[in-house]
């Protein structure tokens, strides 16, 4: 079998039906505010496969932080530590704002989770929420 010549489309799927894509995107808020970390990673991940170049990195940093904060529920301090700074990465180029959700937010708890981390402490979970600051997703 012959392999594709751009390394990039591997993984990647149609884009999807932009009704089905805000339905997936809000469902996957949905999960990670009930602290359904895994749920959400999958949800997002239909997302990321589809999206076009310049949306790939904003929902790969949320399926990271959904990932992060996985681990610090299991008790990975290693994994949590690792999958936050690599979603904050990701993410932060879309601060303050992007689809709606206020990026700010969640950002600053996993900028102070990933603290504690780093301090040696084992920081006590509150789940963070995703909040929508719009009705209809909005770009930056």
């Amino acid at each position: 079998m012959d392999e594709p010549n751009d390394a990039s489309s591997r993984g990647r799927t149609a884009a999807l039906d932009p009704a089905e894509a805000d339905r997936l995107f809000r469902e996957g808020v949905a999960l990670f505010n009930n602290a359904r970390y895994w749920h959400a990673h999958e949800a997002w991940e239909t997302l990321w496969r589809a999206a076009p170049d310049e949306e790939r990195d904003f929902y790969q940093g949320l399926i990271q932080i959904a990932a992060g904060f996985l681990h610090l529920a299991r008790k990975n301090r290693r994994g949590a530590r690792n999958k936050l700074s690599e979603g904050l990465a990701r993410l932060g180029p879309y601060a303050p704002a992007h689809h709606g959700v206020a990026l700010n937010e969640l950002i600053g708890k996993a900028e102070e989770v990933l603290a504690d981390l780093d301090a040696g402490a084992s920081p006590y979970l509150i789940p963070p929420n995703i909040r929508f600051v719009a009705s209809t997703p909005v770009d930056r």
